[in-house]
């Protein structure tokens, strides 16, 4: 080595040591260029280029040393240094591991130990937790570098193996927590992931699958004890066993189980050795049946009893021990209730409670646990992988005992449970005899016998064996077998209760001297109270031998009810007491025992039945319902539960459901009496009365098909009798309510007959202080009183009455006089009445009959109404017949419309006199009776009594909230005086309290009415629709109010009436108001029927002065419709009414009167082609003109525009009646009035040129035409009536000229059916020519052009029927044509866009149905085809019947249809 290699080597070092590394860095390349292999300046460029950052240069440099034969740890040391100054972790790593190695190889343990501790830093920096753990656990005992934790002197010293592991177990624990959180957050909104627990679950099972942690447990525990920590010992075992029970929640695999539950099993075992860890107790006891180890059980649980006072399976062990102890209480039952609520997931906790409610008595307590038991054992043993046979087991015997002992209504799951049991253990002799036990019960004596049999082979001295063969035996009849078995048994074990009871029953159902001797019977019962105290059965027994044989009540009353209080589920002895309670009348006792009955035993039918009745009489109907439908559950066959229950639901007012329970009693038992007596009641209440009279009948008729003892046989006559009567009243306020007034006095005669055979009996004085006489009385007063309300209406029909029927109950009555003379200020009333009374309308007297009757029966409920309620009803009753009466004999202080008849108060008739007087009785007797002061009310309205009117009737509402009476005749009086507001407000609260109430409704249609509000006719038609609106003014308002609309439809409709669109056909139009009708829409048009029929109803109801007004009113709606002929009749009714009526004062009005009703008769007549009549009508009208009433008409600010009609309607029926001279004279006239309405000038100018065409000389028509044309010169715009009269009569002269020039003003204006007006003429010029071709030509035309326009069709249809039979298939087809394109149009094929506008209209296209259905249907009855006959005959019935169904209020439809009925004979 030279000496300028050895100057520049000890410069190199020295410039290291100065920090002066890059004069070192060049020096050592200097040095490796004289001698690169040598070891100590690659080691010395290394830290110079590590210090200069020449990362990459140094890591050659430090690699290249490492691989000299020569090198040593500095280059190994240096590159970590290296690695550690670039901040390389990686290859940091790898150096120090490196590093590590060489120092072991060199044994350097202490220099590997802190290379080792380098290592563990660096992974706890770079935050790696699984990187660290495995660094970890190369220091465990099981790791290659164990060796290095035993390195003593180190800095810093190395942990012990406990610590290391303890520091293991934390990170390994944190990090799978971290692990299976940050999984589950991304799995779980994954597509199809499943629920949270599922995805949580299959995560911790793969992470758990993966994880070291067990294995560290198990090694810290083995560290512990090598190092003899014992506490740490145990603390980490408690630890692994908590860890073992956590596994087992996601282990799915049984194997897996299998062998960690081994394991479990073996720490638990060491756990409790040590006695410190309560659960490691608990689960050796919950799997103690499933283990092969022979556990002392008693040890486990008296341990855990004793070391662990707040474990949760403590009052669970503590129950365990007191019935392994046989301490039966009630203590040990409320332990073993409260370990299964400390811990309700513990087999053992539910197993301890089921054996404590067995052996406890409790039941049902038991079996109801039994699910919920076997359940949890099912689930604990899954989850563990084991099966806990003997807790089922367990379970399964005691709920079998249970069953066993609730009775015999369980048997059958007794049965199947005792046979579970011994499916696992055949030889249990506990499930053998239980087994027998429930065959007994369930009847299956055979087997039953067999088993107690085989059961005594293998035990002779089994006395529960023995028992139950004497209980077969006595259940079977066998009373002395019984009593052998039993006296046996008791032999074997003279302190079973159960035998002494069972061999006192035997003795019992042995009769004679075994129940009345105390030895046998009393003695067993006695022997077993004193054996066992709480025997139910042992006191039933002697209650009974008390109640029949020892004549002490009192004692057998303990007897029953010491029974009762140990089982509340025995029945002989609660149905014995309860009768005994209701004997005595104690009705409180006996429903505090039923209750609890039921509550103790859901199924005891008798205790259901009983309080049903009990809570009946005390009218509790709802809990009552609740009673019988739960015996009825039990025994649907009991009828008398049916009736009861009938009862309760008639009693709160379920009416529906009633008739059905009855109907059930009915099916059940059809020959019972009872029975259709309720479904007739129910029916009645229900408002099926047709049915209840049905019942009525049928309940009569098995009645006397019935052996009844006298006095039933007597009551059940008088209730039938008594029940139809008020059956048939019911039908008569029905019928009154309905208009149909026959029917009413048919009801209610039928009800006085019914109720005739009582008054001989209230003469006799029988019946005439029982409670039954007020009804009667009741049903004779109301019958009496719906016949005088019905009876103005049928003064003509005096065949309906039976008067010698009415005179005998007006005979029994007057017997009953001097009663009546006992009440002073009844007498008074009485008198008062009969001043006035006695001027009836007279029908033989039956009307003052009728009276007297109704008078004195209420007279008679008043005085035996046996409380003060009951006479202020009556007295109220006797107060509405003498207001009835009175309202009968003059007209009503109310009149319709509102106004007042004077200015103060009237003085009362006799009559409202004593109404007012019963009023006053019955508000004296009962201040809160509403009926009597809405009596008040309407008397004082009646005489003017405004404010005690208003006063009474405030009084009635407040007295009955829920009643809308009141409230209506508030809103009357307030209307008829005037104020609106308030009557609207009265209206409002009536409808607001009962919206079904006809007077609310009506009241606010008049209203309406007066306001002139629109919403009157739907108020009025709401009243007329009502089931009981039977109001005379609802039928007048509705038919005024639909009279009023059709004359505003007419006056929007044209301003010109519809008696101007007149044919210039000589014949008349029999459809009248064409244009009018055709403009009814089909709701107009259902309207005005209804209209129709409410104005019929009115007319039939109406009296004196309304009859001129009604018919006169009905006349006008019936011509709306088109109906001339009846409008004509009723026209000229009240043309008779008003002449009646003039005859006795020849007022002016009453000429007026008679002038109108000729002058709409005369209109109607025209219409229906009376034109003769019509003209005599008008006639006597213009006699009427001339004898004044034509001054008092000018003197009406309408008169000139009704003189004019008047002329214009005179003129038209001269027309028509072929007095063209008169006609022409009356139309000059009419044309001389047109200028007062000047808008019809032009038509009467058009019609004036008519009938100057008519007369039909040349000079007439060049006059008419010349006067036509004038006429159209004068018009602005283009006048169609006098271009369509120019038109005709170019075509009837065949003036081309004329034709020519209005032709195309026609086509030009196109208005309407103009069209069509058109095609008419010109086809029915060719008709009167007889020139068919010409006028099928026009019209084939016409539907070229237009081929979906119907009324074309209908048009050719027309035209080809008036050909005669032989164009009848044309004109069929075009009808079927015409049929064809409407229902393409409702099939929506196609618009009617190219059709009249008038076809958009339903009844225009109403008319086309209708129409060319009746050209089909007669086309089709002239058809002379034989063989297609009958099938032509049933399309022309269809075809009819079609036109009928769509426009039934066009006679001509039912003309056609009779046609068609004639010709299918």
């Amino acid at each position: 080595m030279s000496v300028i290699y050895k100057a520049k080597l000890k410069s190199a070092k020295a410039a290291i040591a100065e920090k002066n590394y890059d004069y070192a860095y060049d020096l050592c390349h200097d040095l490796l260029e004289m001698d690169e292999s040598n070891y100590n300046i690659h080691i010395l460029l290394g830290v110079s280029c590590q210090n200069m950052e020449k990362w990459d240069e140094g890591e050659r440099v430090y690699n290249k040393a490492m691989a000299m034969p020569k090198a040593n740890v500095l280059a190994w040391q240096g590159i970590c240094a290296l690695y550690e100054a670039a901040k390389n972790q990686p290859k940091y790593l790898n150096a120090l591991i490196a590093l590590r190695e060489r120092y072991i190889s060199e044994e350097s343990y202490g220099k590997a130990w802190e290379t080792m501790h380098k290592l563990i830093l660096l992974s706890e920096e770079s935050g790696d937790q699984r990187r660290l753990v495995n660094t970890l656990r190369e220091l465990t005992d099981t790791g290659a570098y164990h060796s290095l934790l035993s390195v003593v002197d180190a800095d810093p010293s190395p942990p012990s193996p406990a610590e290391l592991l303890e520091r293991m177990y934390n990170i390994e624990r944190a990090l799978d927590e971290k692990t299976v959180d940050s999984e589950v957050n991304k799995r779980k909104t994954r597509l199809g992931a499943g629920p949270i627990s599922k995805v949580r679950k299959d995560v911790t099972t793969e992470v758990w699958a993966q994880s070291g942690l067990l294995n560290t447990l198990r090694q810290l525990v083995a560290a512990c004890e090598k190092s003899r920590q014992e506490p740490a010992r145990l603390q980490w075992l408690k630890q692994l066993f908590q860890t073992l029970l956590e596994r087992f929640s996601v282990i799915d695999a049984l194997q897996d189980k299998h062998s960690v539950s081994a394991e479990l099993l073996a720490v638990a075992t060491d756990l409790a050795a040590a006695e410190t860890c309560p659960s490691a107790f608990g689960y050796l006891i919950e799997t103690s049946d499933a283990s092969s180890e022979a556990w002392d059980l008693r040890a486990l649980v008296e341990s855990y009893a004793r070391l662990f006072a707040g474990g949760e399976l403590r009052e669970s062990a503590l129950a365990w021990i007191a019935i392994e102890n046989k301490d039966h209480t009630p203590e040990t039952l409320t332990l073993a209730r409260a370990g299964c609520q400390r811990a309700p997931e513990s087999p053992f906790a539910h197993v301890q409670l089921i054996r404590a409610a067995t052996l406890c008595k409790e039941y049902r307590l038991a079996v109801s646990s039994s699910s919920a038991a076997r359940e949890v054992v099912q689930k604990f043993g899954d989850c563990f992988g084991i099966h806990l046979w003997r807790s089922l087991l367990a379970i399964d015997m005691s709920a079998a005992d249970a069953n066993t002992q609730i009775g015999p209504e369980n048997a059958a799951d007794a049965e199947y449970l005792y046979r579970k049991c011994l499916e696992v253990d055949p030889g249990n002799s506990q499930a053998i005899l239980g087994l027998g036990l429930s065959l007994c019960a369930l009847g299956n004596y055979d087997e039953c016998r067999q088993l107690l049999k085989a059961s005594l082979e293998k035990d002779e001295q089994n006395h529960l064996a023995l028992g139950a063969l004497g209980h077969v035996l006595l259940v079977e009849g066998d009373v002395s077998g019984a009593v052998e078995y039993l006296q046996q048994a008791i032999a074997v074990d003279p302190n079973h209760a159960s035998h002494h009871v069972s061999l006192g029953n035997a003795y019992w159902k042995m009769g004679d001297e075994w129940q009345q001797d105390k030895q046998y019977a009393y003695a067993s019962w006695i022997s077993a109270a004193k054996l066992d105290p709480s025997v139910s059965e042992a006191f039933s027994g002697l209650g009974k031998w008390y109640q029949q044989h020892g004549n002490d009540r009192d004692r057998a009353k303990k007897c029953f009810s010491k029974a009762v209080d140990l089982n509340r589920a025995n029945g002989d002895a609660g149905q014995a007491l309860a009768e005994m309670y209701l004997s005595e009348g104690s009705d409180d006792l006996c429903e505090d025992l039923l209750v609890k009955a039921t509550e103790a035993k859901h199924d005891q039918q008798w205790a259901w039945k009983l309080l049903g009745f009990l809570l009946l009489r005390q009218d509790n109907h709802e809990r009552a319902i609740v009673a019988f439908r739960n015996s009825l559950s039990l025994d649907r066959s009991d009828v008398l539960c049916w009736e009861g229950l009938c009862e309760s639901y008639m009693a709160i007012g379920r009416m529906g459901t009633s008739v059905k329970v009855a109907k059930k009693v009915v099916e059940l038992d059809p020959g019972r009496v009872s029975g259709h007596w309720l479904c007739a009641r129910a029916c009645m209440f229900a408002n099926d009365l047709e049915a209840s009279l049905r019942y009525f009948e049928s309940a009569a008729k098995y009645a006397s098909l019935t052996e009844f003892i006298p006095e039933l046989q007597a009551a059940w006559t008088q209730s039938l009798s008594v029940g139809r009567a008020e059956c048939l009243v019911a039908c008569a306020e029905k019928w009154y309510a309905e208009g149909l007034l026959g029917r009413v006095v048919d009801s209610s005669n039928a009800a006085l007959e019914a109720l005739s055979i009582h008054i001989a009996k209230f003469e006799d004085g029988a019946e005439n202080e029982s409670c039954s006489s007020y009804l009667i009385w009741s049903l004779i007063s109301a019958a009496c009183t719906w016949i005088l309300r019905a009876w103005p209406m049928l003064e003509s029909r005096a065949d309906l009455v039976c008067s010698v029927m009415v005179q005998q109950l007006v005979d029994g009555a007057e017997v009953l006089n001097a009663q009546l003379a006992a009440s002073e200020y009844l007498s008074q009333v009485m008198q008062t009445a009969a001043k006035e009374a006695s001027q009836f309308s007279s029908c033989d007297g039956y009307i003052q009959k009728l009276f007297v009757l109704a008078e004195r029966s209420a007279c008679q409920r008043i005085l035996v109404a046996a409380s003060a309620t009951l006479a202020a009803t009556a007295w109220t009753d006797l107060g509405n017949i003498y207001y009835d009466q009175s309202t009968r004999l003059s007209s009503p202080s109310l009149p319709a419309n509102g106004s007042t008849t004077g200015d103060g108060p009237n003085e009362l008739t006799p009559l409202l006199d004593a109404a007012m007087s019963c009023a006053l009785a019955a508000i004296q007797l009962d201040s809160r009776n509403a009926c009597g002061y809405n009596l008040q009310g309407l008397v004082a309205a009646h005489s003017q009594q405004a404010a005690l009117a208003q006063h009474a009737f405030i009084m009635a509402s407040r007295r009955s909230p829920g009643s809308a009476l009141p409230w209506a005749n508030l809103g009357f009086l307030y209307l008829h005086n005037g104020d609106i507001e308030l009557a609207n407000k009265a209206f409002s609260r009536t409808q607001m309290v009962d919206p079904e109430f006809v007077p609310g409704w009506l009241g606010q249609a008049m209203i309406a009415e007066t306001l002139g509000s629109t919403e009157a006719i739907e108020l009025f038609e709401t009243c007329l629709l009502s089931v009981s609106a039977s109001k005379p003014i609802a039928d007048y308002g509705y038919a005024k109010q639909v009279w009023k609309m059709a004359v505003e439809r007419n006056s929007r409709l044209s301003c010109k009436p519809s008696s101007l669109q007149v044919s210039v056909s000589k014949s008349g139009d029999k459809q009248g108001n064409a244009v009018s009708k055709q403009a009814l829409s089909f709701s107009e048009q259902s309207r005005l029927v209804l209209g129709i029929y409410a104005a019929r109803r009115y007319v039939a109801q109406a009296e004196g002065d309304n009859i001129g007004a009604s018919t006169h009113l009905l006349g006008m709606l019936l011509e709306q419709n088109g109906e001339y002929e009846s409008a004509a009749e009723a026209y000229l009714t009240a043309y008779t009414q008003s002449v009646a009526d003039g005859n006795e004062a020849a007022t002016e009005s009453a000429l007026m009167r008679q002038w109108i009703a000729l002058t709409h008769l005369g209109r109607a007549q025209c219409g229906a082609g009376q034109f003769d009549e019509a003209t005599e009508a008008y006639s006597r009208a213009s006699d009427l003109l001339n004898s004044g009433v034509s001054t008092q008409l000018l003197s009406v600010q309408s008169g000139a525009a009704q003189l004019f009609y008047f002329t214009l309607g005179h003129s038209i029926a001269l027309f028509f009646a072929q007095r063209l001279e008169e006609s022409l004279g009356m139309f000059e006239q009419t044309l001389a009035m047109s200028e007062d309405v000047p808008e019809l000038r032009p038509y009467v100018a058009v019609m004036l040129a008519q009938v100057l065409w008519a007369l039909g000389t040349d000079e007439h028509r060049a006059l008419a035409r010349q006067h036509l044309l004038e006429v159209m010169s004068e018009q602005s715009v283009a006048f169609l009536p006098g271009l369509l009269t120019l038109f005709a009569m170019g075509l009837l002269q065949g003036d081309g000229d004329l034709i020519a020039a209005t032709y195309p003003e026609l086509v030009k204006a196109r208005e309407g059916d103009l069209h069509h007006d058109v095609v008419r003429l010109e086809s029915l010029l060719a008709l009167l020519r007889e020139d068919r071709v010409s006028g099928r030509r026009a019209l084939a035309k016409a539907i070229h052009k237009s081929p979906s326009d119907a009324s074309l069709w209908l048009l050719l249809a027309k035209f080809e029927a008036l050909g005669g039979d032989e164009r009848k298939a044309d004109a069929s087809a075009a009808a079927q044509a015409a049929l064809k394109l409407f229902r393409q149009a409702a099939r929506g094929h196609f618009s009617w866009s190219s059709a009249p506008s008038h076809a958009h209209l339903n009844s225009a296209t109403l008319n086309v149905i209708v129409s060319a259905s009746m050209i089909d249907s007669r086309a089709l009855n002239c058809s002379g085809d034989t063989a297609a006959d009958n099938s032509q005959r049933i399309a022309s019935k269809a075809a009819a019947r079609r036109a009928v169904m769509y426009q039934p209020w066009i006679q001509e439809t039912w003309s056609c249809l009779q046609e068609a009925e004639a010709a299918s004979r």
